[in-house]
């Protein structure tokens, strides 16, 4: 937890062992200063962005231990009111290696080339053959947390181009097989889960392999 100027308030232990430092060390530390600095102006950018309860936003950054050394992480924050101002409620998990070693602009840009390819593809060949429609919404709930942005379920319907019956069913699938999850704070946008993100990002990074 932090205030709204990003200074952590409260650590558990789990995000004390990614950082490699204790908790009274983490405490009135400023989230910008553990981030590494080419992730920082895109870090602040999308938190300025992130209005009270217009949450949790998805972020993929790098932390920097005190050894100098960098781990990426998938970072969920959301940010509260509070009566003394507003909270920044965030949850860490560390990104494994087999994604770590590809940029998040790089699979940022898998993304948006497979799901122009798909939306091609059915435009000169027809639903009747290729429709996709299930991984063309996760592609733009994916795409949607990659530029900061939130997604409601007709949104995503209405970039994947399909009908908003049909998304509603696919997310109700998604969402029986924990690959997202709705927020009741942004109307049930529909987000990955960390789980979600994991499996997306892989078919992307084989993607950018070939």
């Amino acid at each position: 937890m932090a205030d709204a100027a990003g200074r952590l308030l409260a650590v558990d232990p789990q995000v004390c062992e990614i950082m490699h430092r204790e908790e009274r060390e983490l405490i009135g530390m400023s989230f910008e200063t553990l981030t590494h600095v080419d992730d920082r102006a895109r870090n602040i950018s999308a938190l300025a962005s992130l209005a009270i309860a217009d949450g949790p936003m998805t972020i993929r950054k790098r932390y920097v231990r005190p050894d100098g050394s960098s781990v990426w992480s998938h970072v969920q924050v959301s940010r509260l009111k509070a009566t003394d101002g507003n909270r920044l409620i965030g949850t860490i998990e560390l990104v494994g290696p087999d994604i770590a070693r590809r940029g998040p602009e790089s699979l940022w840009r898998s993304a948006k080339c497979i799901n122009a390819l798909i939306q091609r593809r059915r435009q000169e060949l027809g639903d009747d053959l290729f429709s996709d429609y299930a991984w063309l919404i996760l592609l733009q709930i994916y795409l949607a947390e990659a530029e900061g942005r939130t997604i409601t379920v007709r949104e995503a319907a209405a970039r994947a181009d399909i009908r908003d019956g049909v998304a509603e069913r696919w997310i109700a699938v998604f969402r029986q097989r924990r690959l997202i999850d709705c927020s009741e704070w942004t109307d049930h946008a529909p987000q990955l889960t960390a789980h979600g993100m994991r499996q997306v990002e892989r078919l992307l990074d084989w993607n950018v392999d070939y």
